[in-house]
């Protein structure tokens, strides 16, 4: 079921339990980051933690899929094929999906456009509000699909993600995170 809810503050400390585990289970990575709406401050969101690790190298993530299988993290190879620097995770906790963590490649481009798109919706209120209208409505119309939800809400997304690199240019686009961070 999709549900989009009110900003829970336990989130943070969610991502915090989560990226201790995580540490032990890629000891590699550049960076194990909090990022979508859970991330941001008074934004309503699904209530799963999106989690972005950075690795030097993927294939190494791939050959070695134990640590992250003791977690209860579950590699979903088909969620983003066309991108070989991108694995996808997903972890439930009773029975509810509790978290989704992104592996990328430090070469890919997507770990600094999601810092950069979550630095724009904390940093402009009204980007906020369209975003998170855009995300009641689409689990408002498809409550029992995930991408039919996806889907609803890409144009927002798009024209937010254009904006964010317009602002970005502007101000500088945000530093990686270093694991201890939140």
């Amino acid at each position: 079921m999709v549900e989009v809810v009110a900003h829970d503050p336990a989130w943070s400390a969610r991502f915090a339990a989560a990226q201790r585990l995580l540490v032990a289970a890629l000891p590699t990575a550049v960076s194990i980051e909090h990022i979508g709406s859970t991330s941001i401050p008074g934004m309503a969101a699904k209530p799963i933690i999106d989690i972005q690790a950075v690795v030097p190298e993927v294939e190494a993530v791939l050959a070695e899929l134990r640590p992250l299988e003791q977690l209860g993290y579950v590699y979903r190879p088909l969620v983003f094929p066309d991108d070989n620097q991108h694995l996808f995770f997903a972890r439930d906790t009773a029975g509810r999906r509790a978290e989704h963590l992104h592996v990328f490649g430090v070469t890919s481009p997507v770990p600094a456009e999601n810092r950069l798109f979550r630095a724009y919706i904390a940093a402009d209120a009204d980007a906020a509000r369209r975003y998170e209208a855009a995300k009641r409505r689409a689990a408002e119309r498809h409550p029992d699909s995930r991408a039919r939800y996806g889907a609803a809400k890409e144009e927002t997304m798009r024209h937010l993600t254009a904006e964010a690199r317009l602002w970005g240019n502007g101000n500088g686009e945000p530093e990686p995170e270093s694991q201890s961070e939140s």
